[in-house]
């Protein structure tokens, strides 16, 4: 989408349940500095396209697109050598 309109705030709370509609363009942030923010994500129509942004003031139409985005790269710590 080149404009997709006014941002929405929508609050989650623990254990809370969403979908989100094919092509809209979402962000989830956790605002709780004091708590970790865990979220399960499953896709069902993979691939994914992946838009990141270099901080939240950068509008939708200058975010770079990661496009394959490998789920592990940067979500699993390297295997220690336990020899």
């Amino acid at each position: 989408m080149k404009y997709p309109g006014q941002p929405q705030e929508i609050p989650v709370f623990q254990n809370s349940t969403f979908t989100i509609p094919v092509n809209d363009p979402h962000q989830v942030w956790n605002s709780d500095e004091h708590e970790d923010l865990q979220v399960l994500v499953i896709i069902s129509r993979p691939p994914v396209k992946i838009f990141t942004y270099d901080d939240w003031s950068v509008p939708h139409t200058a975010a770079k697109l990661k496009f394959p985005y490998f789920w592990d790269e940067d979500c699993l710590p390297a295997p220690k050598d336990e020899l």
